[in-house]
């Protein structure tokens, strides 16, 4: 038996088991997401099912994989094998030898253990099997090549220098960093130079949108305020923070009141649907509807609406840290 595919986390492939390696959580929720989509083009009735490895009980994962009452396919996410059970291994390694043939497994695994290594090993001796690595990346060269891959895998075109700028701006944050491309793919149709790129977010920004953002969504009015014109005085772009605000609260609106909400039902990655989860506290229908309305009349007024686009901005802002009340 050869070895398993070893591909990075953009190329992921359909497989009976795959393993989601490395530190880079943001590339392993791509990873899974794209498994997941691929296989709802196939099958719209596919069952997720994701569990914490950690909490993992004996004989579930045979149970998870098997087929549904109308025998339609499963995804089974099993997340944190650097934190799992013993009895996760022991069973993991026996389903790997006859995996269910309506299921996908799927095993995360960070790599900052070595937890689960005899399962790893399983997995990669199996050449039915895929290994998707999410290996984190610092150099200059990687990030480029990373927003590069956000334009091509949609058919579209970036220069060099475009892709440099974005780099620039947004390359400590790759949520950020996807985002930016994603903006720029919905609001321009021609190949992205680096002079979009300016326009639309301004110089180098040391305070981000997001900062902005997670401070007025932690009630830290005050702070907000302060990142807020920190943000401007740099040359930050307001459609930019807007975009922020928007993102966030759409993913909470989401989230409320829905009990049986999850990562996969909402299409999140995992790590955002938890912090969108802990960021509904306090939170009522009222509140959020006033602040979906208030983010599009901010748009307006940033985008020449209002004479003083500032301080609708600040307006915003005061707005989200008092979750939606006036």
């Amino acid at each position: 038996m050869s070895p398993a595919k070893v591909v990075p986390w953009r190329a992921v492939s359909i497989a009976p088991v795959i393993l989601v390696s490395g530190g880079q959580d943001f590339f392993a929720d791509r990873a899974i997401k794209a498994v997941r989509s691929g296989l709802r083009k196939a099958n719209a009735e596919l069952e997720v099912v994701e569990i914490d490895a950690a909490d993992y009980l004996g004989g579930q994962l045979f149970d998870l994989a098997s087929a549904g009452l109308f025998g339609d396919s499963k995804l089974v996410i099993v997340d944190g094998v650097e934190r799992c059970t013993d009895s996760l291994i022991t069973d993991a390694i026996e389903y790997c030898s006859q995996p269910a043939e309506d299921a996908v497994v799927i095993f995360r695994h960070n790599g900052k253990s070595v937890r689960g290594k005899k399962l790893l090993e399983t997995i990669r001796a199996n050449d039915d099997f895929v290994e998707a690595t999410c290996l984190d990346i610092t150099k200059e060269a990687e990030k480029l090549a990373f927003v590069e891959g956000e334009f091509s895998s949609k058919g579209r075109k970036i220069q060099k220098a475009a892709a440099q700028a974005l780099v620039d701006i947004f390359g400590k944050d790759f949520e950020e960093l996807s985002a930016a491309s994603s903006q720029l793919q919905l609001d321009d149709a021609g190949e992205i130079t680096p002079e979009i790129v300016e326009r639309y977010f301004g110089g180098r920004l040391e305070t981000t949108s997001y900062k902005v953002a997670d401070a007025a969504l932690d009630g830290q009015a005050a702070q907000a305020l302060i990142l807020l014109r920190h943000a401007l005085d740099q040359g930050g772009e307001p459609v930019m923070i807007i975009f922020a605000f928007g993102k966030k609260i759409s993913e909470i609106a989401k989230i409320y009141g829905n009990p049986k909400a999850s990562a996969s039902s909402m299409g999140m990655p995992d790590w955002i649907f938890n912090k969108a989860r802990q960021l509904t506290a306090g939170w009522n229908e009222d509140g959020i509807a006033r602040v979906i309305h208030a983010i599009a009349e901010t748009d307006f007024a940033v985008k020449g609406g209002e004479k003083d686009s500032h301080y609708a901005l600040e307006r915003l802002v005061s707005l989200v840290a008092n979750k939606g009340r006036v």
